[in-house]
C-alpha cells in the first residue's frame, strides 16, 4: 500500500481509524491523508444566519481537531501525513478525496455495537462503503497494535483472489486463513421432503469434497501457491458461520468481497459483506 486515506468525524472510533491507518502506513512507508467532511458554508449560513459566527467557529474547531490527529499519526510512525477538510456531501467528499488521492485503502470507523450507525450526517458510512472504488476498512475495535490473525472470506467467485491478496497486504505479518462457508444445493429442500438425515449428511459431504477441491485450486493459482495459507471449509450460511469462525480463530480482521459486477450490484453491497460490516466481532475490510 502506498496511499491510505482515513476519514474522521472526530468521534472515538473514527480516531481509532486514524490510528489504524497510521500503523499500516508506518509498516509500509505509505502516505496518509486524513479527511474531515463539513457542510458547505451556504448550508451553515442557511441554518445559523449569514452573519452568525458558528460556521467560522466550527471550521476552526475542526482544524484544531485535525491538527491533533495529524500529531497522533506522526507519533505512531506515519512519516508522510497531511490533513484536508472537504465540504459538501460527506460521503461524496470522502469518496472524491480518495479517488483524487488514488488511495489504495480507505479507513473509516464503525459506530455502536452490533450495527453500523451513522459515521457522518445522513448515514454516510454505508454510502462510502457502497460508492468507494478502493477497499474500505471498517474499524470496530481499539487499535493497539498490528493485526494478529485475518480471516479471508472467499466465495470461490471471481473476486476471491482479490480478497486473498488484499488480506495479505493489509494483514501484513499476521496469519491469514481462507474460509469458505457453504450450503449444499437443495439441502434445505431435502429436509422439507423428508429425506433421512444420514442421506443428507452423505450428500453434504460429497458437496464439501467438491468445495475443498475448488478451494485448493484457488490457493494454487500463480502467486498464491507458495504462501502456504491456512484454509477452512465451514458448513452453514455465511452470515452466522463467518463471524462464528472468526471468533474461533481469534481473528481481529475479516476480509470479504463487495460482490460488485453489474450496475445494480455496484449500487448495493452483497448481503454477506453488509452483514459482516454490521455485526462482525472485529474489523472488516470490504474489497
Amino acid at each position: 500500500m502506498k496511499r491510505i486515506l482515513a476519514a474522521t468525524d472526530f468521534s472515538p472510533l473514527s480516531q481509532q481509524a486514524v490510528r489504524r491507518a497510521a500503523l499500516l502506513a508506518a509498516r509500509d512507508n505509505a502516505e496518509v491523508l486524513i479527511v474531515h467532511a463539513m457542510p458547505r458554508l451556504s448550508a451553515l449560513q442557511l441554518a445559523f444566519g449569514a452573519h452568525d459566527s458558528v460556521p467560522t467557529r466550527m471550521r476552526a474547531a475542526a482544524e484544531d481537531s485535525l491538527a491533533a490527529l495529524l500529531q497522533t499519526a506522526r507519533q505512531m510512525g506515519a512519516g508522510r501525513v497531511r490533513g484536508e477538510i472537504v465540504t459538501g456531501s460527506a460521503h461524496r467528499g470522502v469518496v472524491d478525496a480518495a479517488n483524487n488521492f488514488n488511495a489504495d485503502l480507505l479507513v473509516i470507523g464503525a459506530h455502536g455495537k452490533g450495527m453500523l450507525q451513522q459515521l457522518f450526517l445522513g448515514g454516510a458510512a454505508s454510502l462510502i462503503l457502497t460508492h468507494a472504488t478502493c477497499p474500505v476498512l471498517v474499524v470496530r475495535q481499539a487499535t493497539i497494535g498490528d493485526y494478529r490473525h485475518a480471516l479471508a472470506a472467499v466465495d470461490l467467485g471471481p473476486r476471491s483472489e482479490a480478497v486473498l491478496r488484499t488480506a495479505l497486504a493489509v494483514a501484513g505479518p499476521a496469519g491469514v486463513t481462507a474460509v469458505h462457508a457453504f450450503q449444499a444445493p437443495f439441502e434445505v429442500n431435502l429436509r422439507y421432503k423428508g429425506f433421512a438425515e444420514a442421506e443428507i449428511a452423505r450428500y453434504v459431504e460429497q458437496q464439501a469434497e467438491t468445495v475443498r477441491d475448488d478451494l485448493r485450486t484457488l490457493l494454487s493459482r500463480a502467486g498464491l501457491a507458495d504462501l502456504q495459507l491456512d484454509s477452512r471449509i465451514v458448513h452453514g450460511h455465511p452470515n452466522p458461520a463467518l463471524p462464528e469462525t472468526a471468533s474461533e480463530l481469534a481473528a481481529d480482521l475479516i476480509v470479504a468481497a463487495r460482490h460488485g459486477g453489474s450496475h445494480l450490484e455496484e449500487m448495493v453491497m452483497g448481503s454477506v459483506s453488509k452483514f459482516l460490516v454490521y455485526y462482525a466481532p472485529c474489523d472488516v475490510l470490504v474489497v
